[in-house]
């Protein structure tokens, strides 16, 4: 390995003797040199010439910044090589050096051949250091290539798998004349077309990255709808706010959504030659608030969430205690269903005020609906 006899070396030395036997001997070993008297001047020179391979700091510079300062100010600006030079070997002084990644120390009056040989093995560090590195960020490289080939074959298989179970459903489904067996296919394809389109999201993002609302709610409607035959005549309107969830609390909106969609399209245009879904969520202060309107034939008089014991429902009830929220289902010209999840660390600038008088809401409408079931 040998030393690049071109490279460029700062000199920080107050004595103008010592300086100027330190510049001739290096330049004869083939070295380019700029010198500097002062510890400030010192680093105005590291911080400003490129490039520069490696500095000579003399510990004492007479007033102002010494050498130790300077090479703690040059540091934090640029990453070049040191070597510190003194007359001193007392504690203090190499207490106060082994804070400071020095390529090595010299004293002053050694020889020329001491320091033309101390310059080139720190440079020769340096190199060795370089090629290592590099090496090792090769090494790295390949690594993340390989482990992001692998996860795409991983996405690959994950995705035909689902692809697979779907086109099996949909076969049973097409062959099923029973229509409760048509009715719960039906279900389940949606719950799978729903933690398909999460799952698309997490593949992009990471699994560790919150999911934006908007562009997967649209996913989601737009899986689950063509399921039903009549998709083709209901209208639906969304507005989502501008807002991210963690992956599971993105999971269970989306099953929710699921649920609550999948029930409108089975029972709530019976009779009915079109009909129209609006679903709104908002963001308040830790805390996020769907509601889905349709403008259908209405829940009937005595229903009551907490006691219907549909699958559906149960999963509903069973995600909203997971997530510390609540659920109120009322008619207002169709079904309105209104759902709110906790998700502390959520900030919207809405005053909390508002999401207490909707959870108020909420725990008034459970309370109408059980009082009409028992009536």
């Amino acid at each position: 390995m040998g030393i690049d006899r071109r490279a460029t070396v700062l000199i920080v030395e107050d004595d103008p003797i010592t300086s100027l036997n330190e510049r001739e001997t290096l330049e004869e070993a083939g070295y380019s040199v700029i010198t500097a008297r002062t510890g400030e001047a010192g680093v105005k020179v590291a911080c400003t010439v490129h490039p520069l391979d490696i500095i000579i700091m003399d510990i004492d510079l007479g007033p102002g910044m010494n050498g130790l300062e300077a090479a703690i100010t040059i540091l934090q600006s640029v990453s070049i090589p040191l070597l510190f030079v003194t007359a001193r070997s007392d504690q203090s002084t190499l207490q106060d050096m082994a804070s400071i990644p020095a390529y090595g120390l010299i004293h002053k009056d050694c020889s020329n051949e001491l320091l033309v040989a101390s310059v080139g093995m720190a440079l020769r560090r340096v190199t060795l250091e370089k090629e290592t590195a590099g090496r090792h960020a090769a090494e790295a490289a390949k690594l993340v290539t390989a482990a992001e080939t692998r996860l795409r074959e991983a996405h690959h298989r994950v995705r035909n798998n689902i692809a697979s179970i779907k086109a099996m459903m949909n076969m049973q489904l097409d062959a099923s004349a029973c229509q409760e067996t048509v009715d719960a296919l039906q279900d389940d394809i949606a719950r799978l077309e729903g933690m398909s389109a999460l799952y698309d999201m997490l593949a992009i993002g990471g699994s560790d990255t919150n999911i934006a609302i908007e562009p997967y709610m649209a996913s989601l409607v737009d899986t689950i709808l063509p399921i039903f035959p009549f998709s083709s005549n209901v209208d639906v309107q969304m507005h989502v706010a501008d807002v991210s969830l963690d992956p599971k609390r993105t999971f269970a909106l989306g099953i929710i959504t699921n649920e609550l969609i999948t029930n409108i399209m089975k029972y709530a245009f019976t009779g009915k030659e079109s009909g129209s879904i609006r679903i709104t969520i908002e963001a308040y202060d830790e805390s996020i608030i769907m509601t889905i309107r349709d403008d259908g034939i209405g829940l009937p008089d005595s229903f009551d969430p907490v006691k219907c014991g549909g699958l559906g429902l149960s999963l509903i009830s069973m995600l909203i205690e997971q997530f510390t929220g609540t659920l109120t289902m009322r008619n207002d010209k169709g079904a309105v269903s209104t759902v709110l999840l906790q998700a502390p660390g959520l900030k919207n600038g809405v005053a909390a005020t508002a999401v207490s008088a909707v959870a108020s809401t909420a725990a008034h409408q459970n309370e109408l609906n059980r009082k009409n079931a028992t009536a």
